[in-house]
């Protein structure tokens, strides 16, 4: 009979796999919630671009129906909101730089581009977009001395648009030029 002190057999090794068998189920624990954590990440900001989208097709609507308004031969007086005549010079902010983020949300001040809403469609965005237009009257050609006048200038429409997604922190902004 052999001493207990000698034995080498499988009774020792039994408390060795169970820390081996651990340590590997730790190791996947951490790779399966890297990985969710990874996926819930990605979602996340696949989602954020989404709503950025529809944050710029909405901008880019309110700058259409702006655009539309201009060329239907609107007052540029203050009546209509949303359309205004430009500031006397460069040192004056204009009207669209000069509006708070509450302004932008209520028709009082802007033009809000409310034919996408109809029939209940949305386009998406948590809030209608709007726009701003100011009218400049640029020389096209001009002498030291003369007045501009409509013989010697063009029209042109200085656009300013906004758009929501559907968070309405979401927010892009749009300019464009529109020759009248």
């Amino acid at each position: 009979m052999e001493p207990a002190c000698t034995r080498f057999g499988p009774a020792r090794d039994r408390g060795v796999a169970l820390i081996v068998g651990l340590v590997i189920l730790a190791i996947l624990s951490m790779i399966g919630v890297a990985a969710f954590s990874i996926s819930t990440q990605e979602e996340r900001m696949s989602g954020n671009s989404r709503d950025r989208i529809r944050a710029f097709e909405a901008a880019e609507t309110a700058l259409r129906g702006c655009e539309t308004l201009v060329a239907g031969g609107a007052p540029f007086d203050g009546t209509t909101p949303g359309l205004y005549p430009a500031p006397p010079d460069s040192t004056t902010p204009s009207i669209a730089e000069g509006l708070s983020d509450s302004d932008w949300k209520t028709a009082a001040k802007v033009n809000l581009v409310t034919p996408a809403f109809a029939n209940g469609g949305s386009l998406g965005s948590s809030l209608p977009p709007a726009c701003v237009a100011e009218k400049i009257t640029l020389p096209t050609f001009h002498q030291t001395g003369t007045a501009v006048n409509t013989s010697n200038s063009v029209n042109v429409a200085h656009i300013t648009a906004r758009g929501y997604g559907l968070n309405p922190n979401t927010v892009v902004r749009l300019e464009s030029y529109y020759a009248m």
